[in-house]
């Protein structure tokens, strides 16, 4: 995948998407007019929304900006993409708000939330990163690795309750449940370690991962299924930002709080994987040793401590599949992790 180039491109006309699961709305702000319509989120809709873009201007002449709300949105990413629109942005639903809260918004429906977004496009475009659709590949291990991600808190979940439970059908019912659940976990994870064998460079970065001390091969699958393309972050503290692993400063005068809570925008189920390997790398990993080490001295608390090494693993994984070398704790960059 690669990041489009924006640079040297002006855009003359936005295009702002309100998916839905059966609803397209869309809002054009042009440089002398603007217009909505709807269209089925289908490929007859989507079709129609095409014809009506060029209608207006050549599709290269337009950059468009969608939510990143779920599956919902995919077909019409994909479709804009391969028609080979200039840019196409998939933004948080919380940076629509913000700038919603920021012009006053009153109104609320579907054709006023399609302006809004067009109307934060035209503003922060700049500030943006592009999207791309990633390989077969990679949709296909994030989906199969978040289904299990999905059953394993299933089985947690009969597995406490199957401690509760009295009656011995109840408990042979959930220890069946429980069997079945662990069975297929174990298949679809056997299914992702194909799908990576099968492509050299994921392969590659599996093996990369794996290097890190305190990373396990589930946490690898997890990392290649929720990282964005690199090449859109410029280091890896913009990839620590984006996971939602950087502190959230809040201080205003006297009445700054005494903590400083992560911000939790980007993948949850990219920060649920990095506690317990955290964990581990807080006894085996040696630089993040002595980095824990350095936080307990200065009286952090042991959650925040976790949480700062989660944030430096991210920092170690950017590293090694920047430069494409396994995890060496002699090389610069990894000997002071809190400068990192």
């Amino acid at each position: 995948m690669k990041t489009n180039n924006t640079s040297a491109f002006t855009p003359e006309f936005f295009l702002g998407i309100d998916v839905g699961k059966a609803d397209l709305f869309c809002h054009i702000l042009g440089p002398n007019d603007s217009t909505s319509s709807r269209f089925d989120n289908s490929d007859r809709g989507i079709t129609e929304l095409i014809t009506w873009l060029e209608k207006t201007a050549a599709l290269t002449e337009f950059t468009a900006c969608l939510e990143q709300t779920g599956h919902y949105g995919i077909k019409i990413s994909k479709a804009l993409h391969e028609h080979q629109i200039n840019s196409l942005f998939l933004v948080n639903p919380r940076q629509i708000k913000a700038f919603g809260e920021q012009k006053l918004r009153r109104n609320k429906s579907d054709t006023a939330d399609a302006k809004l977004i067009a109307r934060f496009l035209q503003s922060e475009h700049s500030e943006l990163r592009p999207w791309e659709p990633r390989s077969i590949e990679n949709e296909q291990i994030t989906e199969l690795s978040r289904y299990s991600e999905s059953i394993v808190r299933e089985v947690a979940k009969l597995k406490t309750r199957c401690e509760s439970a009295r009656e011995p059908a109840i408990q042979r019912s959930l220890k069946r449940r429980i069997k079945i659940g662990e069975k297929e976990i174990k298949d679809i994870r056997d299914r992702i370690t194909k799908i990576i064998g099968s492509k050299d460079d994921l392969k590659e970065d599996h093996d990369l991962l794996l290097s890190i001390p305190g990373m396990g091969p589930i946490t690898c699958q997890i990392m290649i299924a929720e990282f964005p393309e690199l090449a859109l972050f410029k280091s890896a503290r913009e990839l620590a930002a984006w996971a939602g692993l950087t502190p959230r400063h809040h201080a205003s005068g006297n009445s700054g709080r005494n903590t400083t809570p992560i911000t939790k925008i980007g993948s949850a189920h990219l920060r649920r994987a990095l506690f317990m390997p955290a964990m581990t790398a807080r006894v085996f990993n040696p630089l993040l040793k002595e980095f824990g080490d350095r936080l307990q001295q200065n009286g952090k608390k042991p959650k925040q401590i976790i949480i700062a090494i989660m944030r430096k693993l991210i920092h170690q994984a950017y590293g090694i599949l920047k430069s494409r070398e396994a995890f060496n704790p002699e090389k610069r960059g990894f000997q002071n992790p809190s400068k990192a």
